[in-house]
């Protein structure tokens, strides 16, 4: 037995080295993957990009000024929903609930399913955009855009048109036109819809800010899924991804023309898939900070960008590029001024891009009037 077991000594203590060196590697490897993971998570909530971004007392005490109610849970707000890997789009809401925020089978956001084919007497509109129409924010699912619009058009037109509107929300933070774009074309466009609303703008302004190319660029979860990827490929001792030059951002800004083409060709790309289904589009250019002739109250004060003037200058030039679109199903409708009637002692904006309740009240109010000469025109049900 002594024999055997000098025999097996050396065996099992190289055994136990390589166990131990797997337990290790996969400890240590597993420890990478969470590490991004969790990066990534600290942004799902207000209450944790709260706490990791650097603010001063009066932005991070006061955000409940955005609110109507006097306080607000902020670790329950979803801000940069869970996304998965998408279709054309590179990423979208993952399918569930998280934190306040019901995303759909259909990545929407919206508690009820779409039904297909649609049911006699809807009208079925879509909201595209980015964090601002996705929500990120919002104190509720019930106070997003897409919710509170959907409320307006039944409360005060269902009965006089004997319809039932329904307004699905397929919108994702850090999404630029061409993802609302091809989002249109490849997806909503099949989905029976009756109108098309997109509620964008600013994000184009916000890569062109970066040096991205709105046509050709990764948004923040498509990152975050190169970045797993990458951390898969070492493991297995292979390549990591090559980056793309092409993908690359330019050194400085993108300058705002440039800017301003490419939300135009964006638009008229998906006027153009609409138009075959005989479905409108109405482009509303979304509120920010940095051009709103609201006199700003202190905290809104803060938020501030250093890139006022280039957004200043971006949006001009796509106000003045969209409105002559002039595409019969495409209308453009520029809301970048919806808040200029309020005060210096009321806040609005949550941040330079995002709002509370009460922003989202306004917007949506808002897109309701922009809509309703055209809604109340609609053939009624039978």
């Amino acid at each position: 037995m002594k024999k055997i077991a000098y025999i097996l000594l050396p065996s099992l203590v190289l055994c136990g080295l390589v166990a131990a060196g797997y337990g290790v590697g996969r400890y240590v490897a597993g420890e990478r993957f969470r590490n991004v993971v969790m990066w990534v998570e600290k942004g799902e909530n207000l209450a944790s990009v709260l706490a990791v971004t650097p603010l001063n007392d009066e932005q991070r005490k006061n955000y409940a000024k955005a609110y109507t109610a006097a306080s607000v849970d902020a670790g329950a707000i979803s801000w940069s929903v869970p996304n998965q890997p998408t279709p054309f789009v590179g990423t979208a809401p993952s399918p569930g609930h998280h934190l306040n925020a019901y995303i759909n089978s259909w990545q929407m956001r919206n508690k009820q399913e779409l039904q297909m084919p649609k049911q006699k007497g809807v009208y079925r509109i879509f909201l595209t955009g980015g964090s601002t129409a996705y929500g990120s924010g919002a104190p509720s699912q019930e106070s997003t855009i897409g919710s509170l619009l959907e409320k307006r058009l039944n409360d005060e037109l269902s009965q006089k048109r004997n319809l039932h509107y329904e307004v699905f929300t397929f919108a994702n933070p850090a999404w630029a036109s061409t993802q609302e774009r091809i989002a249109i074309e490849n997806y909503l466009s099949e989905l029976q819809p009756d109108l098309i609303l997109s509620l964008s703008g600013n994000n184009d302004v916000f890569w062109g800010d970066a040096g991205r190319n709105v046509l050709w660029f990764s948004a923040f979860a498509d990152d975050y899924y190169r970045t797993l990827a990458n951390e898969g490929l070492r493991m297995a001792g292979r390549k990591e991804l090559a980056d793309l030059p092409q993908a690359k951002p330019v050194e400085g800004p993108v300058p705002s023309d440039m800017v301003a083409y490419r939300l135009e060709k964006n638009t008229r790309l998906g006027a153009h898939a609409l138009k075959d289904k005989g479905v409108p589009w109405v482009f509303f250019l979304q509120p920010t900070l940095s051009v709103t002739k609201k006199p700003l109250t202190p905290r809104e004060r803060d938020f501030l960008s250093k890139s006022k003037a280039y957004y200043e200058e971006c949006y001009q030039a796509i106000v003045k590029r969209l409105s002559l679109v002039d595409a019969r199903n495409f209308k453009f409708v520029n809301l970048a001024g919806v808040f200029d009637q309020y005060g210096s002692a009321e806040d609005m904006f949550l941040d330079q891009f995002h709002f509370g309740d009460k922003g989202n009240a306004v917007i949506a109010g808002a897109m309701f009037t922009a809509l309703l000469p055209r809604l109340s025109s609609t053939p009624q049900a039978d």
